[in-house]
């Protein structure tokens, strides 16, 4: 079988991530080939690595006849499906696959209900060109069936999942990395794993720090990840003498290791799906605070392995903050919980291998009530 993955972009993101996952196992089995819209990033490299070839488009603002582009690339690889993720990776995959025998699945990895409208009704004008649509939490799928008008048959739910292999609690790992980075027993270490970008909302998360640490000196903020915010988070940590208390550790490639040091999961993004760094964080077993969007209360439930907070609400999470400062025996109590609900994490990456097939075959049927 041949699988040609497009994507948007190949920069350190959710979606990114879950491509990189899915790729390289499907590459273990069959004929793999990724086409990014835009300039390559960092998560190519990493294709690479798996010998996985990955073309680059070089999309620039206007498109620069990526449909065209995007066709003689499905042309020359001659795919049995072409499985495609992100808006713009997906809209130019559906023209560019149109009248062509070969299968079209796309999985979304964003929230469509902030698009505009004018994206909104592109994608509601040429949804049903697609073979089959794979949602990757409840909310989108409930949206595109509800407002896109998706035919219901034709969406499959399949959430995020996480390789249990490579993301789990580790005791020894976690002192390692506390001692590495100068932080005591005492030290209470909360965590942002995300790309310092409007969406994830990482400023919010740093106002409420900015309130919780003035009473709590043993608090500690770390974000890891890199983005466009971080010039305006630096000048909010020098001008309020946060050095010493908030680290921004940019990328980082071993998220289990930092996941470990920490004590607390912090998410204030303003919009999202199911993002892969919850889950993550779930599987280690901590504690999570997150914003009210997409499917992050549906796992992380409130008062038991969490709390849960309306995004940009920097009142509420300076208080949750503080509680999980204050409260050791609660936040044990959280992680155990945790590690419960971790229990329901899939491998989604194993599962498509089984979609690839009965797609393949005409034989996938998606069970409706």
């Amino acid at each position: 079988m041949k699988i040609l993955y497009v994507i948007t972009s190949t920069d350190v993101g959710g979606a990114e991530k879950a491509l990189l996952q899915l790729a390289a196992k499907t590459a273990q089995a069959h004929t793999v080939r990724v086409v990014c819209l835009k300039p390559l990033g960092p998560v190519a490299q990493e294709l690479a690595q798996h010998h996985i070839q990955v073309i680059s488009l070089n999309m620039r603002w206007l498109g620069g006849k990526i449909i065209q582009k995007l066709a003689a690339q499905i042309k020359d690889f001659q795919p049995d499906i072409v499985h495609a993720m992100l808006y713009r990776a997906i809209e130019y995959a559906r023209v560019a696959c149109a009248g062509k025998k070969v299968k079209l699945i796309t999985t979304p990895h964003f929230d469509l209900s902030k698009k505009s409208f004018p994206l909104r009704w592109a994608d509601r004008l040429l949804k049903d060109l697609d073979t089959l649509t794979v949602a990757e939490s409840f909310s989108t799928a409930r949206y595109l069936i509800e407002k896109q008008k998706y035919n219901k048959n034709k969406v499959y739910l399949l959430p995020n999942g996480v390789d249990k292999t490579v993301f789990y609690a580790d005791e020894s790992l976690r002192k390692q990395m506390r001692q590495k980075y100068g932080y005591t027993p005492e030290h209470t270490v909360f965590m942002d794993v995300a790309r310092l970008a409007p969406v994830k909302d990482p400023f919010t998360l740093l106002k409420a720090f900015c309130n919780v640490v003035k009473n709590h000196p043993n608090a500690r903020l770390v974000y890891v990840g890199e983005g466009e915010k971080r010039p305006m988070l630096e000048e909010f940590i020098h001008q309020n003498g946060l050095e010493k208390t908030v680290l921004l550790a940019g990328k980082q490639d071993n998220i289990n290791a930092w996941l470990n040091m920490a004590d607390v999961f912090v998410l204030p993004s303003v919009e999202e799906s199911l993002p892969l760094s919850l889950l993550e964080s779930i599987q280690v077993g901590l504690p999570c605070l997150v914003s009210k969007v997409g499917d992050m209360p549906l796992w992380v439930e409130h008062g038991k392995n969490g709390f849960v907070f309306p995004a940009q609400d920097v009142t509420l999470l300076s208080c949750f903050m503080a509680e999980l400062t204050d409260n050791a025996p609660l936040r044990e109590q959280m992680r155990g919980t945790s590690n419960q609900i971790s229990q329901r994490i899939g491998q989604s990456s194993q599962q498509y291998q089984q979609i690839y097939q009965q797609v393949l075959n005409n034989s996938f049927h998606v069970k409706t009530n």
